[in-house]
């Protein structure tokens, strides 16, 4: 006697389950290096605090009527009255909670370029020859941009 109840049998065939595999392998593939990898994360994460430490810099200068310097490394940014590195514990420029020294440091894999100290004077003008561009390098470059004439801080 034939089986009547083959129109009715259950599971997967071997093509289905193949394909289900394949689109896996293709998943992992793409999404496990963006989970694993923080770097670019990280990069544009500091680009976005490092501007936002600079404007706050040039916004001290106004507020407080006094030249206001940001010494940039390649592992850090600090505020301080004093344009001469190493800031003074004397001269360190408070942050937006009254943190002394105020400094973003930058996270693993991720470096500053150029080195330099960047003043904003009394009336939030920086005193630079020409556009400053501060260069985060991580996976990829964030451009944290500082223009000659007004001390206007963008990316």
């Amino acid at each position: 006697m034939p089986n009547l109840n083959r129109g009715f049998s259950r599971g997967f065939t071997m093509v289905e389950l193949i394909l289900v595999m394949v689109i896996a392998g293709i998943l992992a593939a793409v999404a496990v290096p963006r989970l694993i990898g923080r770097t670019s994360f990280d990069t544009r994460g500091f680009a976005d605090q490092l501007a936002a430490t600079v404007r706050f810099a040039q916004k001290l200068a106004v507020s407080q009527r006094r030249d206001v310097s940001v010494h940039l490394t390649a592992n850090d940014a600090t505020l301080c009255y004093d344009p001469i590195a190493p800031c003074a514990a004397a001269s360190q420029a408070p942050g937006p909670g009254g943190e002394k020294p105020y400094t973003v440091t930058v996270p693993g894999g991720v470096t500053i370029a150029p080195v330099t100290v960047l003043t904003f004077d009394r009336g939030g003008r920086p005193n630079i020859a020409a556009q400053l561009d501060i260069q985060v390098n991580g996976t990829g470059t964030h451009h944290v941009l500082v223009e000659q004439e007004t001390g206007y801080v963008h990316d």
